[in-house]
């Protein structure tokens, strides 16, 4: 994939259409979106009652971060997938390939969906900016977290050897005891994005 390595401060603008963290557009919503993964499984994130908010994670295949963080993204969908919130990965790759993709979630054991977002449509939308890069939306469009997994890696190529925060696992337990997050945006260090004109 086209990446840079490095340090990217996560922009405090989530997807234009859907608000900004903790702010509701109102119209916006997920009830429409529908997203197809590598198997051709078409995904409708709000079609089910019980869905309260949607994860969508940015990954790559070759960035040593986002494959760093691939257990712990298995534990939180395991964890949270069964009270209402959905995972997904999206590769926002324009050389990507599904059978790439379907190798790299067999191997890392994902057992989220696996978007191939090779027309960077959502990177855009989302404004996306390094793999890996988490963004938290209600099933109303409200942006309530993006950024970091939590703050393993101080900067790229340095990490810690524990947490000391769980940025993301907070977030989404803040949204199932209907509390309001904390700190809605954090900085997420990885593979920078290229998005392509």
């Amino acid at each position: 994939m086209r990446l840079l390595t490095g340090i990217s401060l996560s922009c405090f603008l989530c997807l234009t259409a859907w608000g900004e963290p903790g702010r509701n557009r109102g119209p916006s919503s997920l009830n429409h979106l529908k997203l197809v993964d590598v198997t051709g499984t078409v995904h409708e994130p709000v079609k089910s009652a019980k869905t309260i908010a949607a994860v969508f994670v940015y990954v790559d295949t070759t960035c040593p971060i986002a494959n760093f963080y691939q257990p712990t993204l298995r534990r939180l969908a395991q964890a949270f997938e069964p009270r209402g919130i959905r995972f997904f990965q999206l590769h926002p790759d324009p050389d990507g390939t599904k059978e790439d993709l379907t190798t790299h979630a067999r191997e890392f054991e994902v057992i989220s969906p696996v978007i191939l977002d090779n027309k960077q449509h959502y990177a855009r939308l989302h404004n996306a900016k390094v793999t890996p890069e988490a963004h938290v939306y209600l099933r109303d469009g409200t942006c309530v977290y993006r950024g970091r997994i939590d703050d393993t890696y101080t900067t790229y190529g340095k990490r810690r050897p524990s947490p000391t925060t769980h940025d993301l696992r907070d977030a989404l337990s803040a949204i199932i005891s209907g509390s309001k997050v904390t700190d809605p945006v954090t900085k997420a260090i990885g593979c920078q994005i290229l998005i392509e004109k």
